[in-house]
């Protein structure tokens, strides 16, 4: 299938759009401490594209059976090991995660969340959810499923195309 320029015109028009939206939200009162608790614990790492990665980090801690070593966190980041290393270091520095040695194999070392840490993954994930509850409101169902069917296929194209 073949796609006119026309079309991909107005894809970039609304890409343009969608990267200088700036939302203001008001961020609930455990958000904000977070992001005052990250800034403080910032030293020398902690830079802007490195926030970007934090709910990552997050999402893969809270989803391993397993914690991951830092290779394993690495590797599923896509980042050098270096800078996810200064990652976990800021992280541990807020006490968000800690590293914990492997039971196994006490030369290994793995990334795990602390109770601060689930407990804000869990407050962010709540947030996130009544964000985009408040964004669809305005869809019809059915076109919140159509919404979710097209962004799914955008996302899996994406995936496909590593």
């Amino acid at each position: 299938m073949t796609v006119s320029s026309q079309t991909v015109e107005q894809y970039m028009a609304l890409l343009q759009r969608f990267v200088c939206l700036r939302v203001d939200l008001l961020l609930p009162e455990h958000l904000v401490r977070f992001k005052e608790q990250m800034e403080s614990s910032r030293g020398n790492a902690g830079s802007w594209e490195d926030y970007t990665f934090l709910f990552r980090i997050f999402t893969i801690l809270m989803q391993s059976n397993t914690p991951p070593t830092m290779g394993e966190l690495s590797a599923n980041l896509s980042l050098p090991l270096s800078s996810t290393t200064r990652i976990v270091d800021w992280l541990e520095r807020a006490k968000f995660v800690e590293r914990v040695h492997d039971s196994h194999d006490r030369r290994v070392v793995r990334v795990h969340t602390t109770a601060g840490g689930e407990q804000l993954y869990q407050i962010g994930m709540s947030y996130n959810k009544q964000q985009i509850a408040r964004v669809l409101k305005d869809f019809s169902p059915d076109e919140q499923t159509q919404l979710l069917r097209l962004l799914n296929k955008l996302v899996d194209t994406f995936i496909a195309e590593k």
